[in-house]
């Protein structure tokens, strides 16, 4: 019986000593996580920072290790996804009873106003019958129609399929701002009339009947990606025009400035040559990042129009050229049949 009882304390002992190695494992493998993040972070790395700070809290979840994860997506402009680690810290405070809870609940309130919104709403009498949402990627909720999400800044896709037919619309949504995206579903309406309404029929060799009076053409479901597309792609060329009379400007009043008042010297420049240099270089930076911003505009742009989904048309190819206005301002918008 003795020997029964001292084998029975060697086992539990050894599930013990097994058990807190692997706890003292997992710790120091969380810890090393923790640690690479913040030097990622230091960094500006933010994609692998905030992963390495995520699968830190994966290993050993808690308020702090969280509250990191919140910090770093709020840093890369992710507002949307650091509001969520924070909500998430601050319940985790709260069940903990922690005296951190009203602190990070301030960090909250002062984070989500400058959240972006996005709605994405189905037409009045919409038919959702069989209705596939996403949004960028992931499913969305029917239930979700009509109530504004929080997203990230950033241009955000909307994929709807119907019988098999997916149609996609991009928009864009900056920081603190607010969008809502309206889904080109059919109508109840729309069904009845469909099915109210017998299949043509067409015989070998005859062309197909023309649309009778007020009877709908098949809607294009690319046709609004392609037009958001080239207004993208119009806005981007339109600033990288002004960003190349900004640099002429500054590069012209930097050299008026080192001729006059700098000896042509970049080290022997006056108050007056400093100042004027000093302004002529920080607007030549900020134009070449204006130039790299429309440049991407103008690529992302014509990617998004030319891959846009094309409905069934005629051969006649038109073009046009007409003046799109909105709250932001206006521009031009170039689009038709390609």
């Amino acid at each position: 019986m003795r020997l029964a009882i001292t084998a029975v304390l060697v086992v539990g002992l050894g599930h013990g000593l097994i058990g807190t190695a692997y706890a003292d494992s997992t710790a120091a493998r969380a810890d090393q996580l923790f640690r690479r993040g913040k030097r990622l972070l230091a960094q500006k790395n933010y994609p692998e920072a905030c992963r390495a700070f995520e699968q830190s809290d994966k290993l050993d979840p808690g308020i702090g290790a969280k509250l990191n994860v919140a910090k770093c997506y709020q840093e890369w402009g992710k507002l949307a996804t650091a509001w969520r680690w924070y909500l998430d810290a601050e319940n985790m405070a709260t069940g903990a009873r922690d005296d951190r809870a009203k602190k990070i609940h301030a960090l909250v309130e002062e984070l989500d106003p400058t959240v972006p919104r996005l709605t994405v709403k189905a037409p009045p009498g919409a038919n959702l019958d069989g209705v596939l949402v996403k949004l960028d990627g992931a499913a969305f909720e029917i239930t979700g129609l009509g109530i504004a999400q929080r997203v990230d800044p950033g241009p955000h896709e909307v994929e709807t399929t119907i019988a098999g037919v997916r149609q996609n619309k991009v928009v864009p949504v900056e920081r603190g701002g607010a969008a809502e995206i309206v889904l080109e579903v059919p109508t109840v309406a729309d069904k009845r009339a469909t099915g109210a309404r017998p299949p043509a029929t067409r015989t070998a060799g005859t062309a197909p009947a023309a649309p009778a009076a007020g009877e709908q053409t098949p809607r294009d479901p690319g046709r609004t990606r392609r037009l958001v597309g080239l207004g993208v792609a119009g806005a981007g060329a339109i600033a990288m025009g002004i960003a190349g009379l900004v640099t002429l400007s500054a590069r012209s009043d930097y050299r008026a400035a080192l001729a006059k008042d700098c000896q042509g010297a970049t080290d022997l420049c006056n108050a007056d040559g400093l100042a004027v240099t000093h302004s002529a270089l920080h607007r030549a930076n900020v134009a070449t990042v204006v130039t790299l911003t429309g440049l991407v505009a103008v690529a992302g742009g014509l990617i998004a129009g030319l891959t846009a989904p094309k409905a069934p048309r005629a051969s006649e190819h038109a073009l046009y050229l007409a003046p799109s206005v909105g709250a932001d301002g206006g521009t031009l918008v170039f689009g038709g049949a390609f």
